[in-house]
């Protein structure tokens, strides 16, 4: 089991995962983490990540695209020249 050590990193305090444990655990440097106290244990998890805009339109295929809605003839100002 690998273990670590508290060391001060300016007025907090820090410790260092070892690159085994963040390899199985998959996580890098920058990717947000939440810390937990209970019981005086401490708990680390990783943080939901909310995706970017352009990860999410990446994933748009035409499979997964609906059709466009039929909505009417303009009644006002929403003609729009593309």
């Amino acid at each position: 089991m690998p273990t670590a050590r508290i060391v001060k990193w300016g007025n907090s305090l820090a410790v260092r995962i070892p690159k085994p444990v963040a390899e199985e655990a998959g996580v890098r440097e920058g990717d947000p983490l939440v810390i937990e106290v209970a019981a005086g244990e401490i708990s680390l998890r990783r943080k939901q990540r909310i995706p970017t805009l352009k990860e999410l339109v990446a994933q748009i295929t035409p499979e997964n695209r609906y059709d466009e809605t039929p909505t009417g003839t303009e009644r006002g100002k929403e003609s729009v020249e593309w």
